[in-house]
C-alpha cells in the first residue's frame, strides 16, 4: 500500500555527483535518501575521519548507481541477502569493485508489528554480530589499503544491517562511542525528511511514506546499547574484532593512519569514548 503518487524510477532526475549539504555529512543524490560521508567522525587524540573514505547509504538502483559513481566509490559493499541482490543488479552496474555479504539476523521481534520497540531492533542487532564482524573487518581492511577507498556500505535502506556494520567498523578504528550512535541516529532523521512525493530508494518495500518513517526510526539509544555490550564483554570493539574475528592490530593501524586526518594516535587506545 502506498500513499502519495511515489515516483517510478524511470521518473527520478538523472543522477548527478551529490555533494555534502552545507553543514551536513549528508550527499544529497535523487533516489538514494540517507547516504553520508563518515567524514568529521571524531577518533583517537582528537582526529577526525578524513572525507571521501568511508560511505554509507541504501543499495543504488541501475538508475542511481551513476551517481556514486560520480562520487569516486572504488569498494561497493553489499549486505542484502542473495535474493534481495537479485531482484535487480543495481550495484553490478557501478565502475566500483562489489562485493557481496549478506548480513542477516533474526527479525522474529519486527515481522508483523507496526511499531518494532528500540529493543526489538537490538535483539535483531546482537544475532547479527558473527556475519556482521567478519565484514567490519575486511572494510577494516581494504581501508587499510590505498587503492580500494572510497568504500560504500549499503543494504535496503541503509539502516539496520549497514548501521551494525558501519558501527563496528568505525568503533574498530577507535572513533568515539557517541559519535558511532550519534552516526546511526541520523537514518531516522534522513528518512523523517522525506515528502510524499520525493524518491525513495528503489529497494525499499511498497509502503506508505508513514510506514517506512517508523520502520527507519534509528535512536541512538539502540546502536550504544549494542556496542556498550560488546565492550562490557570483550574491553573493546577492536579487541572483540582481534580476539574474535582476526583483525590484524597492523592492519588496523595501518587503517587509523590512513583514515585519520592526524597519523596514527600517540598512543594506542582501545577504551577511547
Amino acid at each position: 500500500m502506498t500513499t502519495g503518487a511515489r515516483p517510478r524510477p524511470s521518473e527520478l532526475p538523472p543522477a548527478a555527483a551529490g555533494r555534502p549539504a552545507p553543514g551536513s555529512r549528508t550527499v544529497v543524490l535523487p533516489g538514494l535518501p540517507n547516504v553520508r560521508d563518515s567524514a568529521g567522525l571524531p577518533g583517537p587524540d582528537g582526529a577526525r575521519l578524513r572525507s571521501g573514505v568511508l560511505y554509507r547509504g541504501p543499495a543504488p538502483s541501475p538508475l542511481t548507481a551513476p551517481a556514486l559513481d560520480d562520487l569516486g566509490i572504488r569498494t561497493v559493499v553489499d549486505l542484502r541477502s542473495a535474493f534481495e541482490q537479485g531482484i535487480e543488479d543495481g550495484p553490478a552496474g557501478m565502475r566500483a569493485r562489489l562485493l557481496r555479504r549478506p548480513v542477516g539476523g533474526n527479525m522474529s521481534r519486527i515481522r508483523g508489528v507496526r511499531r518494532p520497540p528500540p529493543s526489538a531492533y537490538l535483539f535483531n542487532y546482537r544475532s547479527m554480530l558473527t556475519l556482521a564482524a567478519p565484514v567490519a573487518v575486511e572494510i577494516i581492511g581494504l581501508l587499510a589499503e590505498p587503492d580500494q577507498d572510497p568504500v560504500y556500505v549499503c543494504c535496503t535502506v541503509g539502516k539496520d544491517r549497514t548501521g551494525v556494520v558501519s558501527a563496528l567498523t568505525l568503533r574498530g578504528l577507535g572513533v568515539r562511542l557517541a559519535a558511532v550512535a550519534g552516526d546511526y541516529s541520523l537514518t531516522g532523521r534522513a528518512y523523517r525528511a522525506l515528502g510524499p512525493q520525493d524518491p525513495r530508494p528503489q529497494w525499499s518495500y511498497e509502503g506508505s511514506l508513514e510506514e517506512l518513517q517508523v520502520r527507519t526510526a534509528s535512536p541512538a539509544w539502540t546502536m550504544r546499547s549494542l556496542i556498550t555490550g560488546i565492550e562490557d564483554e570483550h574491553e573493546s570493539v577492536a579487541r572483540y574484532l582481534e580476539r574474535q574475528h582476526g583483525l590484524s592490530p597492523q592492519t588496523r593501524l595501518r587503517a587509523v593512519r590512513r583514515v585519520f586526518e592526524h597519523h596514527a594516535p600517540r598512543r594506542e587506545r582501545h577504551d577511547a569514548d
